[in-house]
């Protein structure tokens, strides 16, 4: 997929200095990741994403001509609390493209993005999409806020829409100097979504000078046809090193697992890294949460046989049924020695078979063998010549 788009694969270090990991989320990193000191007492830490890495070579690299994408796939380290598609230690993928300023490298991300969901059959995924320049320009002209630190904790704010109420995060950000009305009014604006087109008339009427790009990220978009695209303004991305359009992929189905992936534009990393030429923009997914979803969405039409025998003579002849199910490509398992034909069939109604097949001494002397459907709870003799058509009847 990422060739298909002209992306060039690496893996950045899975190890870097504390420093360079700073880089992108503060000291206050320190916290979420591993991290320690080696035999040369530097401060390392294990890698908590795939960009720090990537930006990091690509900034020292001044001779590579732009735009620069590239594109990387591995495990990842943060230190949090084991839970439901949150882990310590997972995959990830990335895309970034280094060098090109214009919204066209954005829609190339999404567009990378939404066909890769595509592919895997979650063509149902929404594309949420917010820009974090219109949503700084509201706070600074409408709320009157002049103040980064405050600003910044407004944006935060709407990051945790979707987590809290409005009661909680009023509550929560009056203690952090944010007047309730004021947070009502940003929570309120932060409540605009809907399809582009209503979202950017929407947005018309607050005579903002921030929408350009979300109009041509609108148009590209069309052009390119990527559906299920919904803009929101909560959509802001809590790490703020984020600098203009953003964008998260979610499974209406599947809530609970959060964002399927993420991403936007950061110029401002590369800046940091010695390079304020080198605008940047990408997108990264986890792999576990994709499998998750997966799980839900696709039909379980694989076809799975348990294969079980009525007496111990009879394991070589169930053998080499298993064998012939496994050389024409169908899951199987066979029975073990030394248990009977009904806890044999136990551990087949598992749930991780679709069929069973009998192995009996009566059926082999006739040709047949026993076939149970373990869904239906039904079973037939068949010919032992034609188990695999009649497992996949044509």
């Amino acid at each position: 997929m990422a060739r298909a788009y002209n992306f060039r694969t690496m893996e950045p270090a899975p190890l870097e200095t504390l420093s360079i990991l700073r880089a992108k989320s503060g000291s206050q990193v320190d916290e979420q990741i591993y991290h320690f000191k080696d035999k040369a007492e530097r401060d390392i830490g294990l890698r908590f994403d795939l960009t720090v890495g990537m930006t990091r070579y690509v900034a020292g690299k001044k001779g590579l001509k732009p735009p620069i994408k590239l594109a990387s796939y591995g495990g990842v380290w943060r230190y949090d609390e084991p839970q439901h598609a949150r882990y310590r230690w997972f995959y990830q993928w990335d895309v970034e493209i280094f060098g090109d300023p214009t919204i066209d490298a954005d829609a190339e991300v999404i567009d990378f993005t939404y066909n890769l969901f595509k592919k895997l059959g979650l063509a149902k995924v929404t594309v949420k999409v917010g820009d974090r320049r219109v949503v700084e320009e509201y706070i600074r002209r409408k709320l009157n806020v002049s103040s980064e630190e405050k600003l910044l904790e407004m944006m935060r704010a709407l990051d945790k829409v979707s987590k809290k109420t409005d009661d909680e995060l009023i509550a929560e950000y009056e203690d952090k100097g944010v007047p309730g009305a004021e947070m009502e009014q940003l929570l309120s604006f932060g409540r605009i979504k809907g399809t582009p087109d209503s979202v950017l008339g929407r947005l018309s009427e607050e005579h903002l000078d921030t929408l350009a790009g979300l109009t041509e990220l609108r148009d590209s978009l069309k052009v390119r046809g990527i559906e299920n695209v919904e803009y929101n303004l909560s959509i802001v991305r809590g790490i703020d090193y984020y600098t203009g359009v953003v964008f998260e992929v979610v499974d209406g189905e599947r809530p609970d697992l959060g964002s399927l992936c993420g991403g936007g534009r950061y110029d401002v990393l590369p800046n940091i890294f010695g390079r304020p030429d080198l605008a940047a923009t990408g997108a990264a997914g986890g792999v576990e949460r994709i499998a998750l979803s997966l799980e839900q969405s696709a039909p379980t039409t694989e076809t799975s046989v348990f294969v079980a025998f009525t007496e111990p003579s009879l394991m070589v002849e169930a053998l080499k049924v298993s064998a012939s199910l496994r050389d024409a490509g169908v899951r199987s398992e066979l029975g073990t020695r030394g248990k009977g034909l009904s806890k044999q069939l136990e551990e087949a109604g598992s749930g991780r078979f679709t069929h069973a097949v009998i192995v009996g001494k009566r059926e082999l002397e006739s040709g047949t063998l026993t076939l149970r459907d373990l869904k239906e709870r039904k079973e037939r003799k068949v010919p032992a010549a034609a188990l695999l058509s009649e497992l996949r009847p044509s």
